[in-house]
């Protein structure tokens, strides 16, 4: 696409005239994840001509992978990355540029001898409780029961933000010791 252009440290220390002596309508420094975006956005939806510099001598900042060309194995440069959304649309968007591996990020702490999931939710309680909670309306009733109140009304620290919203027991066993 002529309306985008790429140029890393590499071709910029190569003397590309045709690059430099151009004219754009937008110059973005950064080609990480913000920078790709706005960039491709100004291009595509904008009609705008992007120059996007960027030292490294690759696009996706952190989120870059490779393929080992030994291996043939995928290798993320700068350690996983996750990818979230809740938004349809933000889905459908990164969907047009790459293909995506599914995968179900899930924590377990070991928690007075049990494996439990973190962040807490209805299965932890139900493990370390003995209990049979089985839905959202349940668990907020039993959370109603346990919290604590702040002395002052208001949580004045972490230790009585987390007492007010899980309770004594919770915190004692999952957020003081963190």
């Amino acid at each position: 696409d002529d309306s985008l252009t790429t140029v890393t440290e590499l071709e910029i220390f190569k003397n590309d005239e045709d690059i430099v002596k151009k004219e754009y309508d937008i110059c973005i420094v950064g080609a990480g994840l913000s920078g790709a975006v706005i960039a491709e956005r100004y291009a595509t939806q904008l009609d705008k001509s992007v120059l996007v510099m960027e030292k490294r001598d690759h696009i996706g900042g952190n989120c870059y992978d490779y393929i080992d060309d030994e291996t043939g194995i995928r290798v993320s440069k700068y350690g996983a990355h996750l990818f979230h959304t809740q938004y349809e649309r933000v889905w459908e968007y990164v969907q047009e540029f790459s293909d995506w591996t599914t995968y179900e990020h899930k924590v377990l702490g070991m928690i007075d001898g049990k494996h439990v999931p973190i962040p807490v939710n209805i299965d932890t309680v139900n493990a370390l409780f003995n209990l049979t909670i089985e839905d959202s309306e349940e668990m907020d009733k039993w959370l109603k029961e346990q919290q604590v109140a702040p002395a002052n009304g208001d949580a004045e620290n972490s230790e009585e933000m987390a007492l007010s919203r899980v309770g004594q027991e919770l915190y004692e066993m999952i957020f003081k010791p963190y």
